[in-house]
Formats: C-alpha cells, sequence, structure tokens
C-alpha cells in the first residue's frame, strides 16, 4: 500500500516508484512459479492492481509506457482475485476509482497540486476504502529478548547446567557428559556438554530448536522412546547463554524413512558459533542469521554443547555446589528401568589451570570407588542415597480425592510398618485446586545427641562426632518435589522451608518435626494432571490452586497422624517426659505428704517443732497455688474468649450499626421533630418504629455482653450454684452465626432436673466453649453430610455429666488419652492448648472431661458434681 499525503509529488518520485512497483511484482512473478504455490496469487494479483492503477493515475507523467492493457475488463478481472479474497466486488473499487479520477479531470489538479485526504470527502474517510480489510499491528521481537527469556531469568550457573541436562533426559539420551577445560590448556576455557539422545535434524534445529517458547514438548508431552518430558517453555535451551558468550552446537539425528535400512546414515548439523553477545547488538531477532552446515554421516545420534567465553569463574567451591545440585537432582528411589547416567569430568583441571586437583576432587566426591577405578567411574554422579536409617519412615499415596493410604515405620522402637490413612478434603476458602495423585516418602529424625550418633553409624557414616554428625543430616534434610524422577528446584534445598515446619515447631517444639528433622521426597503427575506448574524462571512451582492444595496434604498429612504417632511413642518410651502442668497433681506435692516418714526419722525432742514447720511451709504453698492457679483461670478465659472473638463482631456489627444509623437520624430530626408541619408529623410517626429498634438493637447486644460474661476473667470469688443449661445455651448463642454458615443441627436442650451444680460458670463455659469450637471444626474440615452437635445430661447420684457428641469422623483410638495433653493436636496450625485448658478449667471446679470412643462421632463427657451435694464440702479445695 502507498499513501500519498498533502506533501508535493513530483516527476522523480512518480518515476521511482514505478520502478520500485515494476520490480516488486518481477519478483512476486517469479517466487509464484518457482514455489507453485496458489496462496502467492492474491500477492501477486495485489501487485497487478497496485500497478495498474498507479499507471493510470500518472500516465502523461512516466516516461516510459508499461506494456499493459489498460482497459476496465482486464483492471476487473485482475481484481477479482483479490477482491474476491476478501469478499468485496470489484466493481467497488472500480467505482470510487472513477470517482476520483473525476474529481482530479474536474477540479484540474496536476503534479504540482497538493492533495490530501479530506478532499475525497464520505468516500474515503480514514484515507482507505471502508471496504477494505481492518489493517492489523502485530508484535516484533527484539534480538535481546533471547538473552531476556533465556539465561537472565536463571538464578546462577548451576541451574543454567540442570537445565541443559533436563534436555538431554528428554532426547532420551542414556547419559549426559559435563567436562570443563581450564582456560590455560589449548588457551580457552570452556564447558562441554554431550549426550547419545536421538539428536536433532536440521529441520528440528530451524523449527524448534531456534524457535523461542516452541510447543513441541507441550504438544508431545512424551519423548519418541516414552520418558514424560521435563521442559514444555521451549526456553530451557537458552540456558547455555548463561554459561558463556559463545555456543558451539553439533547433533546427529536419524533420517526418516530408514528405519528398515541396514546401513543407515545419519545427519549432522553443525553451527560453528552462536554469538549471543549479537542479540544485545542487533535490533530484532529476524535480523540474526547464523550459518549452519549439514552433511550425512554414519556418527552415533546425539547432541554436543561447546560452550567458551564462560561467565563465571569455576572454582573447586561452585564445582562442588553443581554436584551437590546434580546429586540432589535425581530421585534416589527412581524404580524405572530406564537409565539415566550422569558424569561430571574434572580430568582436564590441575592446581595449575584451575586451582585445584579435578582427579583428587573427583575421588573426594566419590568416595566408594576402588582405587584404579577409570575416569568414568570417578566421574559418575550418583544420588544422595535413601537414609534407611532414619529413625522414623512414612510412604504412601494420595489419591485424587485427597484419601492417604500408606504406612509409618518407628524404627527406633524396632517397629514394623504400620498401615496409616487421613483424608484431606479439598478446602475452596483456601482456594485449592485438585493437584493429581501424589507419591510421599519421608524419613523423619530424632536430633537428640544417642539418636543423631546412631542414624550416622547405620548410615554408612562412620564413629562421628555429634556436631559432624548433625551436620551431616542438615545436608540431606529438606522435602523435594519430584517429576518424572527429577527435583524441581529450590524444593528441598536445606534453606527451602516451603512447608513452614520451623515456624510451626517454634509454636510447639515437643510435637511438631522441624525442617532439620525431615528428608522427604514428594511425587507428583505432569503439569497438565496436576495443575502444578513450574515458573519460566526455573525457581520453583506457581502459587496457585494446586500448589496450595499439595502443601495442605502434606501438612495435614504429618499433623494429623506422623507427628501425633511419633510424640506418642517419644512419651510412653520415655524419650521425652510428659509435664506435670495440672495444678491437682501439683497441689498433691504441694500437701507435703511425704514429710510423715521424714518425721519419724527426726528425734522426738525435735519432731513437733519440725512438724510444725512443714505444715506452715505447706500451707503458704498452697494458698500461692491457689492465687496462681486463679490467676491462671482468668488468662484460660481470656484466651477461650479469643476463640470467638470474630463470631462476637460479627453478631455485634448488626445491631450496633443500627443504633449508629438511627441514633444520627434522630439527631437530625430533633430541630423540628415538634413543629406544626405534614414533614415533621411524617417524622414523629416513625420515632415509635425506630425506638423499638433502638430497644432491640441494645437487648442484643446486652445478651451477647452477657453470653461473654463468663469468659471475661473477672475476679472468681467463692463457688456458686448455677444452671448448667444456661451457660450452654449461652456459649452456643456465640456460636450462633458459625453453626448457621455450616447448616449444623444441634437439637434443643433437653430439660435436665438435677442441671444446677456448684462451682464456676467461667470455667464450664471455658471448656464448652473449646469442646463445641473444635466440634465445629472438625464438622467443617471433613465436609460432614447433615452435620449436628448433640448435648444431653445424664444425672447420677453425686454428680451430673453433659455429653457433647458430634457426627464427624471422631477421634483417632490411638490418640484418645493424648488430646488432654499440652501441645497435643490434629490441626495443622492447632497449639494444642484448648482441650489441655478445658480439663483444667473442669478440675478447678472439682470436675472432670474425658474423650469417649464412640461410633457416632465425636464424644466429651464433662462431668461436675451436683449442687445440694457440693453444699456439704465447704472445705473443698475450690471453696477456699
Amino acid at each position: 500500500m502507498i499513501e500519498i499525503g498533502p506533501e508535493h509529488f513530483d516527476h522523480h518520485d512518480i518515476e521511482a516508484v514505478f520502478v520500485a512497483l515494476t520490480a516488486t511484482l518481477s519478483c512476486a512473478r517469479k517466487t509464484a512459479d518457482e514455489v507453485n504455490m496458489p496462496e502467492t496469487d492474491v500477492f501477486v494479483t495485489t501487485q497487478h492492481v497496485v500497478l495498474e492503477a498507479f499507471t493510470m493515475a500518472f500516465e502523461a507523467e512516466l516516461s516510459e509506457k508499461p506494456e499493459t492493457t489498460r482497459s476496465v475488463a482486464w483492471l476487473n478481472e485482475l481484481a477479482s482475485t483479490l477482491f474476491d479474497h476478501f469478499g468485496v466486488s470489484p466493481d467497488v473499487f472500480l467505482e470510487d476509482y472513477a470517482t476520483i479520477y473525476s474529481k482530479a479531470h474536474s477540479e484540474g489538479w496536476d503534479d504540482e497540486t497538493p492533495v490530501s485526504l479530506s478532499v475525497f470527502g464520505e468516500l474515503w474517510p480514514s484515507g482507505l476504502p471502508q471496504y477494505w480489510p481492518t489493517q492489523s499491528l502485530g508484535f516484533r521481537p527484539r534480538a535481546r529478548i533471547i538473552r531476556t527469556i533465556g539465561d537472565r531469568l536463571i538464578s546462577g550457573p548451576e541451574a543454567a547446567v540442570i537445565e541443559l541436562v533436563k534436555n538431554s533426559h528428554d532426547a532420551d539420551s542414556s547419559y549426559v557428559r559435563i567436562a570443563f577445560q581450564p582456560a590455560s590448556q589449548h588457551g580457552i576455557a570452556a564447558i562441554y556438554i554431550d549426550d547419545d539422545g536421538h539428536g536433532m535434524t536440521r529441520s528440528d534445529i530451524e523449527h524448534k530448536w531456534m524457535e523461542p517458547a516452541t510447543t513441541d514438548k507441550r504438544d508431545r508431552r512424551a519423548s519418541p522412546n516414552g520418558r514424560q518430558l521435563l521442559g514444555s517453555k521451549g526456553i530451557g535451551r537458552f540456558a547455555a547463554a548463561r554459561l558463556g558468550s559463545k555456543l558451539k552446537l553439533i547433533s546427529t539425528a536419524e533420517i526418516s524413512g530408514q528405519s528398515l535400512q541396514p546401513h543407515r546414515l545419519h545427519q549432522q548439523t553443525v553451527i560453528d558459533c552462536i554469538d549471543w553477545n549479537a542479540f544485545e547488538t542487533a535490533e530484532y531477532l529476524d535480523q540474526i542469521r547464523i550459518p549452519a552446515d549439514t552433511s550425512l554421516d554414519s556418527a552415533p545420534t546425539g547432541t554436543s554443547l561447546h560452550i567458551t567465553e564462560l561467565r563465571d569463574d569455576w572454582t573447586e567451591a561452585t564445582i562442588r555446589s553443581l554436584h551437590y545440585e546434580l546429586r540432589r537432582l535425581i530421585s534416589p528411589i527412581r524404580e524405572s528401568s530406564d537409565v539415566f547416567r550422569m558424569f561430571l569430568d574434572l580430568s582436564r583441571c590441575t592446581r595449575e589451570n584451575a586451582g585445584f586437583d579435578g582427579h583428587a576432587l573427583m575421588r573426594e566426591l566419590a568416595p566408594s570407588t576402588p582405587s584404579d577405578a577409570s575416569v568414568d567411574e570417578l566421574a559418575e554422579v550418583s544420588p544422595f542415597p535413601v537414609l534407611d536409617a532414619a529413625d522414623y519412615h512414612v510412604d504412601g499415596i494420595f489419591d485424587e480425592s485427597g484419601h492417604f493410604d500408606g504406612s509409618m515405620t518407628i524404627a527406633r522402637a524396632g517397629q514394623g510398618p504400620e498401615p496409616i490413612s487421613v483424608d484431606v478434603p479439598i478446602s475452596q476458602e483456601r482456594g485449592e485446586s485438585p493437584c493429581g495423585v501424589v507419591i510421599v516418602n519421608l524419613y523423619i529424625f530424632d536430633r537428640e545427641a544417642e539418636a543423631i550418633r546412631q542414624t550416622a553409624v547405620k548410615a554408612g557414616f562412620g564413629t562421628v562426632g555429634v556436631r559432624e554428625a548433625r551436620k551431616l543430616i542438615d545436608r540431606i534434610c529438606g522435602v523435594g518435589i519430584y517429576r518424572s524422577g527429577f527435583r524441581i528446584r529450590p524444593y528441598g534445598d536445606p534453606e527451602n522451608d516451603w512447608l513452614t515446619l520451623d515456624t510451626k515447631r517454634v509454636q510447639n517444639p515437643s510435637l511438631r518435626i522441624g525442617h532439620n528433622q525431615i528428608s522427604g521426597i514428594i511425587t507428583v503427575e505432569g503439569e497438565d494432571t496436576s495443575g502444578l506448574t513450574e515458573r519460566s524462571s526455573r525457581e520453583g512451582l506457581e502459587e496457585n490452586g494446586s500448589f496450595q492444595r499439595l502443601h495442605s496434604l502434606i501438612s495435614n498429612l504429618l499433623s494429623g497422624v506422623v507427628e501425633p504417632r511419633r510424640k506418642l511413642f517419644r512419651t510412653t518410651a520415655g524419650i521425652e517426659s510428659k509435664r506435670e502442668v495440672r495444678f491437682q497433681d501439683v497441689y498433691q506435692k504441694g500437701e507435703m505428704t511425704w514429710s510423715d516418714d521424714v518425721l519419724q526419722k527426726v528425734p522426738e525432742t525435735d519432731r513437733k517443732a519440725v512438724a510444725k514447720l512443714i505444715a506452715k511451709e505447706s500451707s503458704e504453698l498452697v494458698a500461692y497455688l491457689k492465687r496462681l492457679e486463679e490467676h491462671q483461670a482468668k488468662l484460660e478465659a481470656q484466651v477461650t474468649a479469643g476463640l470467638i472473638v470474630g463470631e462476637v463482631m460479627h453478631q455485634g456489627n448488626t445491631p450496633l450499626s443500627f443504633l449508629e444509623n438511627e441514633s444520627v437520624r434522630l439527631i437530625r430530626w430533633w430541630p423540628g421533630l415538634l413543629l406544626q408541619t405534614s414533614e415533621a408529623e411524617t417524622l414523629r410517626g416513625q420515632v415509635p418504629a425506630v425506638l423499638n429498634g433502638l430497644v432491640s438493637s441494645a437487648g442484643k447486644l446486652r445478651a451477647l455482653f452477657d453470653a461473654l460474661k463468663p469468659l471475661s476473667g473477672a475476679r472468681r470469688g467463692r463457688p456458686k450454684v448455677f444452671d448448667t443449661t444456661t451457660v450452654i445455651a449461652d456459649t452456643l448463642f456465640l456460636f450462633r452465626t458459625r453453626i448457621e454458615r455450616l447448616g449444623i443441627a444441634i437439637p434443643g436442650l433437653p430439660f435436665a432436673e438435677h442441671a444446677k451444680v456448684r462451682g464456676y460458670e467461667a470455667d464450664l463455659s471455658t471448656a464448652i466453649t473449646n469442646v463445641v469450637d473444635n466440634a465445629l471444626h472438625w464438622l467443617d474440615y471433613h465436609h460432614i453430610q447433615s452435620p449436628s452437635i448433640t448435648i444431653s445430661f445424664i444425672s447420677n447420684d453425686d454428680s451430673l455429666s453433659l455429653h457433647v457428641v458430634d457426627n464427624g469422623r471422631g477421634v483417632p483410638t490411638e490418640f484418645v488419652g493424648s488430646v488432654f495433653d499440652v501441645g497435643f493436636t490434629l490441626k495443622p496450625s492447632g497449639t494444642g492448648l484448648g482441650l489441655s485448658i478445658a480439663r483444667e478449667a473442669m478440675e478447678r471446679s472439682s470436675g472432670s472431661i474425658e474423650c469417649v470412643q464412640d461410633e457416632h462421632g465425636g464424644h466429651f463427657i464433662l462431668t461436675l458434681p451436683l449442687a445440694d451435694l457440693r453444699a456439704n464440702h465447704s472445705e473443698g479445695r475450690s471453696d477456699a
């Protein structure tokens, strides 16, 4: 398309445009003849139309007349090919042309006449025919995009090498060799990366390797030999630019169609030099041309990368870091028969040219090889071994629904594998999405001095000191995520605590497992199946809903089964003492009952004085404990109130808003409310409704505050007789919003003739709040159908028992005896304080709480002495 603006267009310009159009048409014809492609018809026809129209418009100005027939019929025939392509009749174009031609002649246009688009009026308002196809814009990538999507997205040289190793794996290689050549040898430093994969033909290189963000791997999903492809972004090969400025590529591949020939020739393509720096100086990507030679060869298939002008100094420290990364790259429990080996060849490195002895370093990194080992034996990189010496081992599988089936072995107890299972429902509230099938292998260590020494010996580290043993364990700790047997960095690095284990352990060190106590292999499915998508930067997964789901699965497996079982074993085995924090136990020690035996050994003349002294000390100690207990009771009540602060704010917001809004209205009405006007009369008619609403809202807030009163932490005073049904009703009132949101059915409280007890309302309120809060959590967590909580009373001779039963999953049998221990919890983010607080609260009112097995769900029994019996016991501890 040629646009002529209002500037003068002289004879020289016209001649130049004509020559250009003629030459373009000639090239278009030759191209069409050579490739014999019908698609070129439109382009050639366009040139005909443009040239013919130009010649007709400037016939007088052209010194040489083209040999062409300038008839309307011929022009119509040419234009039909073009305009039929766009669905437009050529007659429209010819009519427009005739209109312009007529206007030019009638107004006497010549080559000195400036013509602007406005003279055409409504004909072509935008300078183009209205029926002309909409002009489109296209992106044109700058050459430096290769550096942007390639080496500049990669965090370091080790990550770049790993990307190229993955490419060798995807090419069905049986091995990949990474060799270092120091600078002083042959005068140039280089990295060689070779494999024996299927290689690439010239066509593969042109249309796949040299096509940024190619969809080839994403479309294929598997290699010719059936390997699940590790790369899909189409940019991993540009990691070579991160390692060095220059790249030589040699690739040998089979030629298709030779499968039945006995002596097959291979196609070898050599790109002698790709200068990555040229992508910084060139303007556009398509302006860079790279020579490539292709020949037939009988050499085996494979690809070789020669990288020079290295960007990093490869010192002994960086080589060790690369070796460590390569060891962690491949899963140690890879069960496939498909072999993929890695070799790190340092044989050309000496102290003189590299600053370290390559052979000595290779032998150190592969200590188990024989003394006469070959270079290949020394260079092979093996994954870290599975630590069967771990104190605890967990393995199993999560299915798509979140159900885990597997086993847990407590090796420290000499036990075999015990079956375990857990269900982790998907949480829409947390934005989770399915993440497919997940295979779990966890190895857990105790870190006491004796345990760590035994682990080091069993792992083959020999007899080492505790500090050294812990360092060895630290290097292999971390929960890695693997796909197709390869680790997704940085998960599994010692410093990468993606499960936030250490944060949870700080809050509950006796129960939680820390990041430096666990080595894990989490195997996930491909991106399409799991939704777990790797970032383009090659540093981790996108933190989408599927990643949140994976995090939730592993966290709940640890908190729901693994950590409680480990805690139970350690307590039972006496490795970890069960802390005596119950005031009931401390009171017994404070009474100094041991003194009777001691007094018998005291001389009779001094016995009375010693007994008096012991009694005095015991009395003071018990008094101090009572003050301490009262203070703890206040704190526990306040902690329990914190559980329901959200509920209180939600319930109180509506009446409070009404009070605020309506009081403002009354203030606004007041100046004219008593006037004798129609507007004032209307307002006076609304006042009763507003006042009723104010009274109602105030009543709702009063009820809310009354329900909260037992948890206020006010001074306790002496025990009182109170009605348990009132306390329970107030507690349920505080949870009303949550109960309604979850659709939980709670039948009306049954009438109990002897529902009155003597004690503290705050104690029962604290206990029942924690029990109900737990029930609501697990009913919601497990998505129980038709959830319900039933509260019933059973009156015995001297006590009243409250049974709180829900229809959820209940407490696993093995943990029933542990639920009241301080710090024990089955929630991933739980503190392990709620039920412990409930037990202490009940005991302060001389009551008790227990968890019992029930086929219907969770079942807790809260027992308090009846009021008429308590009246005869004014000497009890709580009455003092």
